[in-house]
């Protein structure tokens, strides 16, 4: 009896460690998936550490159990607090049946029920408990999202001759810029080899060519998204071609289009670039990222897009 009431002291005094879960975010979304962050903190008050932190948890999107993640968040230190956080990347074709259901809901509600459990070691297990389990159930909001993005209205200007004049110090080398560029941008006979800026002896000239093209977002989930602060890179035929902000940002629903009105100077033409361009089609390699609102969610989301594919002008 003695001994069971020492034990009890004993376990009275054992200090209890913390768990707090401290938000869920969304980290970003692309166009094949959206992750989500969550992070959790614990505190490890033994003088001791404890080698696992083990997590098993549901992902419920408006009721339905879309997955169960178990996974080991790693070590704590001895008497330490430490950040445990956690992603979890939502695909778009695993949300499909759930958007057929709700064609028309913008937003949609996730759960995440689960608990962090801690085994501890021999010495503390020896009082009485061989692991602390913490329960959790976690909710939010994150936009339908199905989105997708093409090229339109791409188009490449031909200077005028007096602004070719102007920015060339000789009539013979104005001539052959005007003979350069008719074979790139007339869309005539392509009977005409391709050729570098370099080997045309361009390479020093100070004269950029106007180009102009949107870049049309459309979302096929019921979400309006509206992008904000957008930035992207465009390569032809796996060359570097553009790069920069757009002009103007037309968000209208669940469509926004981006026009961009840039140019290029004459100098980078490689031949590879002058026959991709000669051609008028391409195959293209798009990045870039934006900011977007939903309507319905506070949050501003990072919006990171990459896409490979194919267009004629």
């Amino acid at each position: 009896m003695v001994q069971c009431s020492i034990l009890g002291v004993l376990k009275d005094k054992v200090p209890k460690p913390e768990f707090s879960f401290e938000s869920i975010s969304i980290k970003e979304v692309t166009l094949t998936d959206l992750t989500l962050k969550m992070n959790t903190q614990f505190e490890n008050p033994y003088p001791v550490s404890l080698p696992k932190s083990l997590l098993n948890m549901d992902l419920k999107i408006e009721g339905t159990k879309l997955s169960h993640i178990s996974t080991d968040l790693g070590e704590i230190q001895a008497k330490q607090t430490r950040q445990l956080p956690f992603e979890i990347k939502i695909k778009y074709s695993d949300l499909l049946k759930i958007y057929q259901t709700i064609p028309d809901k913008q937003v949609l509600a996730v759960s995440l029920i689960g608990d962090l459990k801690v085994p501890l070691p021999q010495s503390i297990a020896a009082l009485g408990k061989e692991s602390v389990s913490f329960p959790f159930q976690q909710e939010r909001v994150i936009p339908a999202v199905l989105p997708n993005v093409d090229i339109q209205n791409f188009a490449i200007e031909m200077p005028s001759r007096e602004s070719i004049v102007s920015q060339t110090n000789t009539s013979a080398l104005a001539e052959t810029t005007i003979s350069f560029l008719d074979g790139l941008l007339s869309g005539k006979s392509k009977t005409q080899s391709a050729k570098s800026a370099a080997s045309a002896g361009l390479s020093n000239l100070n004269l950029k060519l106007n180009t102009n093209f949107d870049l049309n977002f459309q979302n096929k989930a019921a979400s309006e998204l509206l992008f904000q602060d957008f930035a992207y890179q465009l390569k032809l035929a796996g060359e570097p071609f553009l790069d920069g902000k757009p002009k103007e940002i037309v968000n209208n629903g669940r469509q926004s289009t981006v026009k961009i009105n840039t140019a290029f100077p004459i100098a980078q033409i490689s031949q590879g670039l002058y026959k991709t361009i000669q051609s008028k089609t391409a195959s293209f390699d798009l990045n870039g990222k934006s900011g977007m609102k939903v309507p319905g969610i506070e949050d501003t989301m990072d919006f990171n897009y990459s896409k490979l594919g194919k267009f004629n002008w």
